[in-house]
């Protein structure tokens, strides 16, 4: 006879898996401090290593704004496509 899913299952009370005594848990990693937390945007680090950099940046890495739906705001369809153009680095 095959063993069924049911028969080999067996549901555990919580009481039986937590550990009963007053220690607290081990943690798995140390809690960072709330400033290196904060990740600073990709494009930010990229501009400013592209200053730091000067002439030597490489030409072929271009950063370009960020480009939202907020930014056409109020415009009509046919002039977006010309003004992301100008907003392309080249």
């Amino acid at each position: 006879m095959r063993p069924s899913l049911p028969r080999l299952v067996r549901i555990l009370p919580r009481t039986a898996v937590t550990p009963t005594s007053g220690r607290p848990r081990p943690r798995i990693y140390d809690e960072l401090p709330k400033e290196a937390r904060q990740i600073t945007p990709l494009i930010d680090v990229l501009q400013k290593r592209k200053q730091e950099a000067g002439a030597a940046y490489p030409p072929n890495i271009r950063i370009e704004p960020v480009i939202s739906k907020r930014t056409f705001r109020g415009l009509k369809g046919e002039a977006i496509a010309p003004l992301r153009q100008v907003l392309r680095e080249r």
